[in-house]
């Protein structure tokens, strides 16, 4: 089982954004020194939450301070921009990092209507009803083929411009592996996002059809999970999670609280009774925590997403689930 990272870029109540991107680098340092697969980055805009707003520019600033990891976008949001940027921004990449670069794709905003309409500035090419006419058109593009839009005939990448690069798309829904069997994508599966998506496994494999990206079916499932030396300890270190995301079902959008102040604003056993997207435990207990997860969709590789402070914790916690499956 291969282990991967997905960061978010968090921000905390103690911390800003500049703090959060600087810590995202270390991360993907630390996760390059521990052998993890990919480091894949969110992609989020107008957020006091989340400090990633531009997978592509933070991209190759950690390429070029890691040696081995494979590192990628989760995702970029194909919905508000030119699928012939982003062709040439990824095999760009690719060419500046061989073999090192995944473009996932993702179907949702990331931002609300505010941020959506100030990325689009005019475009009439933005809503869901236009992904497959973008997805035909980056295909064409990234693999130099003629685009099927008619008035893409004569464009093309910059010639002899890097690889394609790997390929994924991010997935929560039946539409979203539907077309991923369709266009013959990897699919990454965001569990940490609904936990129902664990069942579109087999529709994803049911219909997958051969493409340039993968010749056969590729899935990634991505958790929220947590890891401490004990279950007691890694229960406390999730409590700050469980209080942001208590505060966003309440419409209360912030900074991520610190363990202090969600001791203070929670219930301490909110953990036991949360939902079952998050994976909480100590070493020991985590991988059995997990395994009827990955009995179920069967996939090739786990995403790991780690919110806690302090950042030694959350850095703490990719080393111990990386301990936790390299165990036979």
């Amino acid at each position: 089982m291969k282990i991967s990272a997905v960061d978010q870029s968090p921000i905390f109540s103690n911390s800003n954004a500049d703090d959060a991107i600087k810590e995202t680098r270390e991360l993907a340092k630390y996760c390059d020194s521990l052998g993890l697969n990919r480091f894949w980055l969110a992609e989020h805009h107008g957020s006091s939450s989340f400090a990633g707003c531009s997978p592509e520019i933070l991209i190759p600033s950690l390429a070029s301070q890691t040696d081995s990891i494979r590192v990628g976008s989760g995702g970029v949001m194909l919905m508000h921009y030119s699928p012939y940027k982003v062709a040439e921004n990824f095999r760009l990449l690719e060419s500046l990092f061989p073999d090192r670069i995944d473009l996932g794709l993702g179907r949702a905003p990331g931002s609300d209507g505010y941020q959506a309409g100030a990325l689009a500035y005019g475009s009439k090419t933005t809503g869901p009803e236009f992904f497959t006419t973008k997805m035909n058109d980056l295909k064409s593009f990234l693999e130099g083929s003629v685009s099927s839009t008619q008035s893409f005939e004569s464009v093309n990448v910059t010639p002899g411009l890097g690889e394609i690069p790997e390929v994924w798309l991010l997935v929560s829904s039946r539409q979203g592996a539907e077309y991923a069997a369709h266009f013959g994508l990897p699919m990454s599966l965001a569990y940490f996002i609904d936990p129902s998506c664990a069942d579109l496994a087999d529709v994803y494999r049911d219909n997958f059809q051969p493409s340039i990206f993968t010749k056969e079916p590729r899935v990634s499932l991505g958790v929220f999970s947590i890891c401490a030396d004990t279950d007691k300890e890694a229960e406390k270190l999730s409590l700050s999670a469980a209080a942001w995301r208590q505060n966003s079902q309440k419409g209360i959008f912030g900074s991520f609280p610190t363990l202090r102040e969600a001791k203070e604003s929670i219930n301490g056993d909110l953990v036991e009774t949360n939902d079952n997207r998050t994976f909480v435990g100590s070493s020991q207990s985590i991988r059995q925590k997990i395994q009827p997860l990955l009995d179920k969709v069967k996939p090739e590789e786990l995403k790991i997403i780690t919110i806690c402070e302090p950042f030694s914790a959350r850095v703490r916690s990719y080393d111990l689930i990386n301990q936790s499956f390299s165990l036979n």
